[in-house]
Order: C-alpha cells, then structure tokens, then sequence
C-alpha cells in the first residue's frame, strides 16, 4: 500500500475534511478525494461518512486508524534508521516515561556507548502507553514504564521499586509543589492527601520540579535516590511521619531479547545495581 494513503487517511482524520486536508497537503481536493477512494477500495470498506459538513469516520474507519497510525510510524522509523551510518554494526532503541528521561536516559545511553561503540542508539521519552504501542509494533526494543501492558511475546520485569517520599528545603520557606508522578500516582496522592490536590503550583517533569525547590524553596514528593545526596548535605530534610509511595518501574521488552538488545538490558540492569546517586542535575556529569 502507498503510504501516502495511510498519511492522507490520518490528515482527513485530524481534519474532519477533505478540503481541510488537501490544504495541509498541499495537494488538490481531487487528489485527496482520489486517494481516499483508493485506500477504500483496497480495503473493501467505507472509512467516511462524507457530507456538506465534512468528514466523519464509519465504524470500519474507526478501526483503521490505528493500523494507519502504525503504518505511517514503523515507514518513518524505518526511514530514520536505514541504513546505519557506516561503521556501525546494529541499532538499540528504547523509551522511558517523562520523568525517568533525566537521569536514567542518560546513565544507559553514556554506558551504551562506553561499551558498545559499534552500536546505534536511539532514546525517546514518552507516555507509557505510547511507548509499549511502539514496543509491540517493533519500532522500540525496549521500554521503562510505570504501568506495564502484558502483552503476548512481550518480557515484563520489575527493574527496582522506590519510594515517593515527601522532602522540603531547610534553605527557604515555600509552599507545596505537586509534582506528577504518572495515573497511579495521582489516585493514591488525591486519596491520602486531598488538601494538596489542587495545589497552586504543578509540574509533571521531576527535575524541573527538584531545580524549583532547591532554588525557590517549597516541598513535594521525589523519589529516594534522586534526592538522597540533597538530604545528606542538609540542604533537603525529609518531612517526617508524612505519607510515602511505592514507586515501581518496569522493563518491557521481547521475551528473548538477543545480540544487542540482550546486552544493553544487562547493562541497564548493571546501573540499577550500582548507581546510588540520582541527583537529578541538568549539568550531567561529564
């Protein structure tokens, strides 16, 4: 099938018309019209409902989009990666959720090239969800989530488990900051604490967060190992007697991961072993 269809398919889509998607296209409404017309006859099916007020998926379009999705995401990667700069021997790609991006992103990727120089990487962050779809359509290797999906022919492991814990800075006063920690999260926060559930300030990316409050002051939940070295110095205190979370994270990959892949999940599991210090710093280490 033309990708093109898949792409033209998912403009109209975004569009909710013809006309709409033929000017984003830059192509005619004919064209548009045209290709449409075509992807329904290859697929034996009407994927729109066409009318004065635009265009609106049938049930059969419904359950198109996500394969058309997926189409035009694995052409794209493969665009990307093909072929591999010269030298290199295979290519590793992973995901991790948002706030697992600094520092875990970058620990793997630095020990991946330290070690296996002859080997492409490529990183991505991303919601949970989205990345095991990429997993399971074979754009992704492998993939750290909160919430795992068990899917057939997909490994889950449960790579460590912290503790959201409630720290404050001893340098200046400020008030709570909410720091959003993913779906699970939130329920149990909301639960225990629903006088911080609509706090004043709210970020969703840990070391924003964390770069906040020791330069402004305030309080909020982090992870253990991050804040460790903040809480040895004295620069944070642990707040105590207040509520704490488990805090799981999880590796998603092909149940036998081989060549590459098997190796750089070994070292992966290597840095969760050994790494102590998570500070999250936007000046990584050299």
């Amino acid at each position: 099938m033309d990708i093109n269809l898949a792409r033209t398919f998912l403009q109209v889509v975004r569009t909710g018309s013809l006309l709409a998607a033929a000017d984003k296209l830059h192509v005619t409404q004919t064209a548009v019209t045209a290709r449409i017309k075509s992807l329904e006859s290859q697929l034996n099916c009407r994927l729109f409902e066409r009318n004065k007020a635009g265009a609106r998926l049938t049930p059969d379009g419904q359950r198109f989009l996500g394969y058309a999705s997926q189409l035009v995401q694995t052409w794209e990667a493969a665009c990307r990666e093909l072929p591999l700069p010269a030298g290199l021997a295979s290519l590793f790609r992973f995901g991790t959720e948002i706030s697992l991006g600094n520092p875990l992103v970058l620990l793997w990727t630095t020990r991946l090239r330290q070690l296996m120089p002859a080997q492409a990487v490529r990183a991505e962050v991303g919601e949970g969800a989205e990345l095991q779809r990429k997993l399971q359509s074979g754009t992704l290797d492998a993939a750290l989530v909160y919430q795992p999906e068990y899917a057939p022919g997909m490994h889950v492991e449960a790579l460590m488990e912290e503790k959201l814990i409630l720290i404050r800075s001893t340098q200046r006063d400020g008030g709570y900051v909410y720091i959003d920690w993913g779906p699970e999260f939130r329920c149990q926060h909301d639960s225990a604490l629903p006088e911080h559930a609509r706090a004043s300030l709210y970020f969703n990316l840990g070391p924003l967060a964390l770069q906040y409050i020791l330069q402004f002051g305030g309080s909020g939940y982090f992870r253990t190992r991050v804040v460790q070295s903040y809480l040895d110095s004295g620069v944070l205190a642990r707040v105590e007697g207040a509520s704490e979370f488990s805090y799981p994270v999880f590796l998603v990959c092909a149940r036998t991961p081989a060549g590459a892949s098997q190796d750089a999940v070994r070292i992966l599991r290597d840095i969760v072993r050994e790494e102590s210090d998570w500070s999250q710093r936007w000046d990584f280490p050299q």
